[in-house]
């Protein structure tokens, strides 16, 4: 990275886009049942990447059309981004939209030779562009100026739908706790051109349903270009606490009709977002009034520039934080849940049933990391959770490695110290769901079947939730 101007008086910003479309044959990732593999390209996955600097410390943050990070991939990939810049790897962003529609990668599931290489390859063309795009956005520094806005928008709706008899599905739940809320930042240069726009919005990318055989951003690609042919600058989306949250048209059925319920969600959220975009003023104001006489007495107002920041400082903190799993079972059990998920794999094979094969094959991948994590002798078992934040002038950021509850974002986002706050799932890494308490109370996927998708050994706890976000207002306090 090239050496900055010594202590800054203004923000410093830099952008830059790589494509990271994988090739068409890759097995697809998004849907544990889906059957097929990618067979064409609704529109490109993009990576975005944001240099942010105020001359002393400095900020790398991409936004990737992925499912999510993997680790030890997303570890590896901040690791070689920071040597590479010159600054720390717990100064860089890894954050996933969560698209449904993007490639498998390596390390998720047993698969055919041929697909094992295709993701390998596919892996380390990303980590390629993604190394690249966080040096070119790093070499294009210069002067900016940022603000921010929120708007709201009717773009998801809870899915955790109780039936009459007791269950909980995803469907929709009209009555449940979701953020709407539409998070802008405006980054333009001195003389108010637009540099880059960050978005947060919180909703599933699941539009396009499992039965879609094509690569795609999801709504999300429909909103950002929209956004983009208006700004003529580059949108960073960066997904909220979207974990029980769905669109508001539902997962797409496969029909012709998902396609259109693409551009119309694509749509309300691109239009929510200029408009907002649009309110935020970065170089200048309306200054004094003026009272002119002609036929009438006429009021005018000139524009005066906007104040600078006497000095703008930018600071980042990562922060892991190891919580404990619920008990394991004891191993007899395990051993027959074990025995029962390989009879379900081995009929499904011979019945030559594709989308049961993949689920059965998910489920006997977790018993036996259900076994092995007995074996280890470490019970409760504990993982660990990713936490990123973010503070420059009136904004912060704080992100978090897995799915969080809309009910979790909502409050770290309401007891923010800050008046600008984007809180953030599927950020360098993804341990799974993070339910609230009352979720562990109520059941669902989210709690009880998702670890088995995620090869967590046992549920999660109803502490988690709490210690989300009390960690989140921490980190924003410290900063």
């Amino acid at each position: 990275m090239p050496p900055l101007p010594p202590a800054s008086r203004t923000l410093l910003a830099g952008v830059d886009r790589a494509i990271i479309t994988p090739p068409i044959g890759i097995q697809m990732m998004g849907y544990v049942f889906q059957e097929c593999v990618a067979e064409s390209v609704e529109r490109d996955l993009t990576a975005t990447a944001l240099a942010l600097s105020d001359g002393t410390a400095t900020a790398i943050l991409i936004s990737c059309d992925l499912l999510f990070f993997q680790q030890p991939h997303a570890d590896r990939i901040r690791i070689r981004i920071g040597e590479k810049l010159g600054i720390p790897a717990a100064h860089v962003l890894l954050h996933a939209t969560h698209t449904h529609l993007g490639p498998m990668m390596p390390g998720w599931r047993a698969d055919s030779p041929e697909q094992e290489e295709m993701q390998r390859r596919t892996l380390e063309a990303l980590e390629e562009r993604l190394t690249g795009s966080a040096e070119t956005a790093a070499k294009r520094l210069r002067p900016a100026r940022l603000g921010a806005a929120r708007g709201w928008t009717p773009l998801g709706v809870n899915r955790c739908e109780r039936l009459d008899d007791g269950r909980v599905i995803i469907g929709e739940n009209p009555d449940g706790a979701v953020d709407n809320e539409v998070g802008v930042v405006r980054i333009d240069d001195p003389s108010g051109r637009p540099i880059a726009t960050v978005l947060k919005a919180a909703t599933h990318p699941v539009v396009l349903g499992p039965g879609t055989p094509q690569i795609s951003p999801d709504y999300v690609g429909a909103a950002r270009d929209i956004i983009e042919s208006v700004t003529g600058a580059p949108v960073l989306f960066f997904q909220g606490a979207a974990g029980n949250v769905n669109p508001s048209c539902g997962i797409g059925s496969g029909g012709p009709e998902q396609y259109d319920d693409l551009r119309r969600l694509g749509a309300l959220l691109a239009g929510e977002a200029l408009k907002t975009w649009a309110q935020i003023r970065t170089h200048q104001r309306r200054g004094p009034r003026r009272i002119l006489q002609s036929v009438a007495t006429v009021s005018v107002w000139d524009y005066e520039p906007m104040p600078v920041a006497s000095a703008i400082s930018l600071r980042v903190a990562e922060r892991r934080l190891s919580l404990a799993l619920s008990p394991l079972p004891d191993r007899a059990a395990a051993c027959r849940e074990l025995q029962n998920f390989q009879e379900q794999v081995e009929k499904a094979r011979a019945e030559k049933r594709v989308a049961v094969l993949h689920c059965a094959m998910r489920q006997l991948d977790w018993a036996q990391t259900v076994l092995d994590a007995i074996d280890s002798g470490e019970d409760p078992p504990r993982r660990d959770l990713v936490f990123w934040a973010l503070r420059v002038q009136d904004v912060g950021l704080v992100a978090v490695s897995g799915e969080p509850f809309a009910e979790l974002g909502l409050e770290v986002q309401k007891r923010s110290p800050l008046p600008h706050t984007f809180f953030l799932g599927y950020s360098n890494g993804c341990l799974g769901y993070l339910p609230t308490p009352q979720a562990f109370r109520e059941g669902g996927m989210a709690v009880n079947e998702s670890i088995r998708n995620y090869l967590l050994p046992s549920r999660l706890t109803p502490e988690w939730g709490p210690a989300i976000v009390k960690t989140s207002l921490e980190m924003l306090r410290d900063l």
